[in-house]
């Protein structure tokens, strides 16, 4: 059974993070490692251990831990994704493209492949990939922050055709968009970086932000500013370093700047302020890019919150908190019917 798969899946990877504290030749783990172990799974040892028996065994603890798991909330130790149900990690994600690319039948479509049945269901890109990264084994404590977020690429580098999330089609497939049956393409000039969305984030028409505007009741973007260039509908993790306040036809657009996990600078950058470090005068011509490209067309500048200055990571993984927030609220109410 979907049961007994998760059950095993759990005790697998459990077994592999019990092995990181039982560091005697013996195998088990002392009342210390014990106690350190279960504050990195997320609960703290606050039973007694008097009964206990060390050095604990991983069997022992196992059936320890099972016992004592029904007081204690599931996203504890989170291997199961929200949405399905065996463990969401980028293998099982389908990816595959109909139409004719730059005519208005093109689209990218998802899909998620059950891993113990190889059922394949079509899923959206928007409401159905978990906006932070997944993965089947954590590297870091249940209980603490991640910084790795999945981003969908809209718009690759280089290159100038607008693509975006179908908001408003069943399953928000990825589509070029369009002006009086036209598609568009950026008359300024190529993207300069990838450009694309967070999954399961909301800007609200409902929520006043900096400068006294509301959101642009879109997912809220991304600008992936690494060297490598992605394709458009890619789901790729990142990392978030910052943001930039843009006022787009008097709504907020906030634009959250990140850099891909592996890429070869990723290492170098942590927040924003070390972009003019490592990629001088990238910032700049961001802001630039983002301020003048509808002039050409006949369009005004757009204006930045803050004056323009981008905010750090900090601030940065607030607003995409509450992104989600709103994305949640707007499930609830369900204002689309693509949910």
């Amino acid at each position: 059974s979907k049961e007994d798969f998760t059950l095993s899946m759990q005790r697998s990877i459990m077994r592999r993070i019990f092995s990181l504290f039982a560091l005697s030749q013996d195998g088990g783990v002392d009342e210390e490692q014990l106690k350190q172990l279960c504050q990195y799974l997320g609960r703290p040892l606050n039973t007694s251990t008097a009964e206990m028996t060390f050095p604990f065994t991983f069997d022992a603890f196992w059936k320890w831990w099972q016992a004592t798991s029904e007081d204690h909330s599931s996203d504890k130790f989170e291997t199961v994704s929200a949405e399905f149900a065996v463990p969401y990690h980028q293998q099982q994600l389908l990816v595959e493209e109909s139409g004719v690319k730059y005519e208005p039948t093109y689209r990218v479509n998802y899909y998620f492949k059950d891993l113990e049945t190889n059922a394949i269901k079509r899923i959206s890109p928007w409401h159905d990939i978990p906006m932070e990264v997944r993965d089947l084994v954590r590297t870091i404590g249940a209980t603490e922050p991640s910084n790795r977020f999945n981003f969908i690429c809209e718009i690759p580098k280089w290159t100038r055709a607008k693509f975006e999330i179908a908001t408003g089609e069943q399953y928000n497939p990825i589509k070029q968009d369009m002006k009086n049956g036209v598609p568009r393409f950026y008359k300024h000039g190529d993207m300069m970086w990838n450009y694309g969305a967070f999954p399961q984030t909301w800007e609200s028409t409902e929520v006043v932000f900096e400068g006294g505007v509301t959101g642009d009741k879109d997912p809220i973007d991304c600008i992936e500013i690494g060297m490598t260039q992605l394709a458009t509908g890619s789901v790729t993790p990142v990392k978030v370093i910052g943001v930039l306040g843009m006022i787009d036809d008097g709504q907020m657009d906030w634009k959250i700047i990140a850099v891909a996990a592996g890429d070869p600078i990723e290492k170098f950058i942590n927040d924003i302020e070390d972009v003019p470090k490592y990629l001088p005068g990238c910032l700049i011509a961001l802001r630039e890019w983002l301020r003048v490209y509808k002039i050409c067309q006949g369009g005004v500048e757009n204006k930045f919150v803050f004056n323009g200055e981008y905010q750090n990571k900090a601030f940065a993984l607030k607003l995409l908190h509450e992104s989600h927030l709103m994305w949640g609220n707007l499930r609830k109410v369900k204002q689309t019917e693509y949910f």
